[in-house]
């Protein structure tokens, strides 16, 4: 269910370069937000990394939000992916105008994410490597269930045999009483 989840949350990310609130978005402002760097860089490496530049109705993305939720690790990973750092939201506010504190904490948050971009750099591919391997393997072993008509599956479940039982054994206290 976490596969269609994402899947469907790229659809709305069809266009990135128009400013839109969408699903992704949501789901990256959300995994941004609470320090989620697993769940970004799943929707980046299932959505591809053109969605790290997407941005939201106000002009704002991922990079913005890195810096107002102070998350180096985020940041690293969006100038690894050269997120324009002077790109401007629709009030005319640049992402480290978003960093709540002053300018040498901002100072270090910069340096701190410069020294873990390559990490952040190596955690993306190995999670899109992770994924092509995991659709290769589907492509190549997976057969797709027998349906039958009206596109029900010919699976045959065991638990139905007991809905019988269940349904016999009720109509039998029925005629005793």
């Amino acid at each position: 269910t976490e596969m269609l989840l994402l899947l469907s949350l790229l659809v709305g990310l069809a266009a990135c370069e128009d400013w839109a609130d969408s699903p992704a978005l949501t789901k990256m402002w959300e995994t941004t937000s609470s320090s989620d760097l697993d769940g970004l860089i799943q929707v980046l490496a299932q959505g591809g990394r053109d969605m790290a530049h997407a941005r939201s109705a106000d002009g704002r993305g991922p990079l913005f939000w890195a810096y107002e939720y102070k998350n180096s690790d985020v940041l690293a990973l969006l100038t690894h992916l050269e997120v324009d750092e002077t790109a401007e939201d629709a009030d005319g506010k640049r992402p480290s105008e978003f960093f709540p504190d002053g300018e040498e904490e901002l100072a270090d948050f910069g340096a701190k994410a410069s020294a873990r971009s390559e990490d952040m750099a190596e955690l993306l591919k190995d999670r899109e490597d992770e994924i092509a391997t995991y659709y290769e393997s589907a492509d190549d072993g997976m057969d797709e269930p027998e349906m039958a008509e009206g596109g029900v599956d010919e699976i045959d479940y065991a638990d139905d045999e007991d809905d019988e039982d269940e349904d016999e054994d009720e109509s039998v206290l029925d005629v005793g009483s």
